[in-house]
């Protein structure tokens, strides 16, 4: 049984207040402005005992792992290689692909992660290449 420590509980309410991805720079980032002092290597470790008991989940996104609500329904992620943002979509026949993938190959499906790389709208409007 995880042990819920002031520290974990201020990381686990900002994470779940919002909708947004956080990395642990963010995390720290953010909990400093509202009087939380924690130290990186004790936000990493919370992260890490948050996600672990399933209080929290987490994707790699480019060099940097990504932690958001654990009571979002499935979903996979757009990456946007020049602004950062990052955008949840869920598409059907995606996921109908990835389970007939799976059963080709005999293999159990327990899960799984897309992520895509490339421009957002508005980055890619504004031209060039990243």
């Amino acid at each position: 049984m995880l042990r819920l420590t002031t520290q974990r509980q201020a990381i686990l309410d900002l994470i779940n207040q919002s909708n947004r991805h956080w990395d642990a720079d963010d995390v720290a980032r953010a909990l400093l402005d509202t009087g939380h002092s924690i130290g990186i290597a004790t936000i990493y470790r919370g992260l890490a005992a948050l996600e672990a008991q399933g209080l929290i989940e987490s994707v790699q996104l480019g060099d940097k792992r990504h932690y958001e609500r654990a009571d979002k329904a499935h979903h996979d992620h757009m990456v946007c290689t020049r602004c950062g943002n990052i955008d949840e979509f869920a598409h059907p026949t995606i996921e109908a692909l990835q389970r007939a993938a799976a059963a080709e190959k005999h293999f159990r499906l327990t899960g799984h992660q897309l992520v895509m790389f490339g421009l957002c709208a508005r980055c890619d409007t504004q031209g060039g290449a990243t």
